[in-house]
């Protein structure tokens, strides 16, 4: 039994990344997710302190998915002295271990080339680059490395499954249950019950990263649970989108102007959920004749290794591709596609000629083999980038996506001669209307909602409507604010 719980962001609190929320009751405490800052080399050394919380104490991290915006710091808690165990759903858990050891090869890497004066140029030159690209390019200060593969490997053997649904007991009086978000694979809303004193349980749900009402590749998201308190991302609070067939459509546009020009197309793309949801379009597009026989390459093993693993969770899919795969079918897989494994075949189909479809990270065009793709083929009409999603500030896809018309990546100075096609609307988020919506299935209606996980303007502007028509206080608590409950 303990007093009533208190809630405090140390990430994710008026931004996108570094989500890190935690729980406590009474003597009990709970992290959920410890992800990377990303952004500008100020927002990356954010990541190097550690947050003011004393990681021997925590009884358990829970982690809502895989991304590393949202499990990227994982790799410091051994160092910090956390010894408890690390819950995630067991797609998540078979993610995890991949996802560490390769951001911790990521830093070694990223250092090893600020050392040498071999950091990859990727920036704006025409419009002039904002104080965020600058900050970007005059990089004084060595990025961070926040843990190595031994850290990777020790955190990683602390991982514990839990399936869906599912209580897991913490300490007496404080138990955990995961629900399915449909972010991507393995994503989940975590439920936290805790015993008060003099009173019933408290329950606290964190929605993670919520997938849209009707995603394409995933099974629709688990309805919320009956709770006291809700911690709700925000990340398209003043975002409303139109039908998913749209995207369809303007994907096969797409495709048909690239074997109409013999052109290429270059989708940056992000190895967890974003590129998976491409290839199960372009599957789909392919299967109504669009697709016109261009060769389709996904040029990142991760992202090969995180499509695969789809086939291995068919439960978790939509109905007719669950079917699909208990045919002995891969809804991923079509004989267009050419899975890379190596930089070696990378650059063997950026010296290709003719039409194609590749698809590289990294997705904000900052890094990865994105780059001698994009190098080798923008100053081409043919070509056309396809930018999916948000853009950090200050990245080259940001640039891209803002119309620039010159751009350097290494030693060369690029003329964008290629279109540029913006699909917003493939977001793995919620959108406005989808997150009010599924606030108001919560019922009974909660007592308060916590905003996190959004801009500021989307958190406001989400809070301003869920005020309007919820019977509950809307909190948007600053970075280490607690708010008791």
């Amino acid at each position: 039994m303990g007093s009533a719980p208190s809630i405090t962001l140390f990430g994710a609190a008026g931004e996108v990344t570094g989500s890190c929320t935690l729980v406590e009751c009474g003597a009990g405490r709970v992290l959920v997710d410890f992800g990377l800052f990303q952004g500008s080399p100020a927002e990356e050394w954010r990541n190097a302190d550690a947050p003011p919380f004393d990681a021997p104490s925590l009884d358990a991290v829970v982690v809502t998915h895989a991304h590393v915006d949202h499990c990227g710091r994982l790799g410091m808690l051994p160092r910090l002295g956390f010894r408890g165990a690390v819950i995630a759903t067991e797609a998540t858990a078979r993610l995890l271990p991949r996802v560490l050891r390769g951001s911790a090869s990521l830093q070694a890497t990223r250092l090893t080339e600020f050392e040498t004066g071999t950091m990859p140029i990727a920036r704006v030159i025409d419009p002039e680059p904002n104080s965020a690209a600058i900050e970007r390019l005059t990089r004084r200060r060595s990025p961070p490395v926040i843990y190595d593969h031994r850290e990777a490997e020790a955190i990683s053997s602390r991982i514990e499954p839990l399936a869906y649904d599912a209580w897991r007991s913490i300490r007496p009086g404080l138990r955990v249950r995961l629900h399915d978000a449909s972010h991507i694979l393995g994503s989940a809303s975590v439920e936290i019950e805790c015993a008060v004193n003099g009173g019933a349980a408290r329950r606290i749900l964190c929605s993670g990263d919520l997938g849209p009402s009707t995603p394409s590749l995933l099974r629709v998201r688990a309805s919320p649970p009956a709770v006291d308190v809700v911690i709700m991302e925000s990340t398209n609070g003043a975002k409303r989108f139109g039908a998913p067939a749209e995207i369809d459509h303007a994907l096969g546009e797409v495709l048909d102007r690239a074997a109409s020009r013999g052109g290429r197309v270059l989708m940056p793309t992000f190895s967890l959920g974003r590129a998976q949801n491409l290839l199960h379009r372009l599957a789909r597009l392919r299967a109504n004749g669009r697709l016109h026989g261009l060769p389709v390459y996904l040029d990142s093993p991760m992202a090969v290794f995180a499509s695969e693993l789809h086939a291995r969770y068919p439960e978790l899919l939509n109905e007719s591709l669950r079917e699909s795969v208990l045919r002995g079918d891969d809804p991923l897989q079509f004989p267009e596609l050419h899975p890379l494994h190596s930089r070696r075949q990378s650059l063997k189909v950026e010296r290709r000629r003719g039409a194609a479809i590749i698809l590289a990270g990294s997705g904000f065009c900052d890094a990865g083999p994105i780059l001698h793709h994009l190098a080798g083929a923008i100053e081409e009409p043919t070509t056309e980038v396809v930018l999916a999603g948000h853009q950090i500030d200050g990245t080259l896809g940001h640039g891209l996506a803002a119309d620039a018309k010159r751009i350097q990546i290494g030693n060369a100075i690029l003329e964008v001669r290629a279109t540029r096609t913006k699909l917003e609307l493939l977001s793995g988020h919620a959108d406005q209307s989808e997150l009010l919506a599924w606030a108001r299935s919560l019922r009974p209606s909660p007592t308060m909602f916590v905003l996190n996980h959004g801009t500021q303007r989307a958190r406001a502007v989400i809070a301003e409507l869920l005020s309007a028509e919820a019977n509950a206080s809307v909190r948007l608590p600053m970075p280490a604010e607690t708010v008791a409950t």
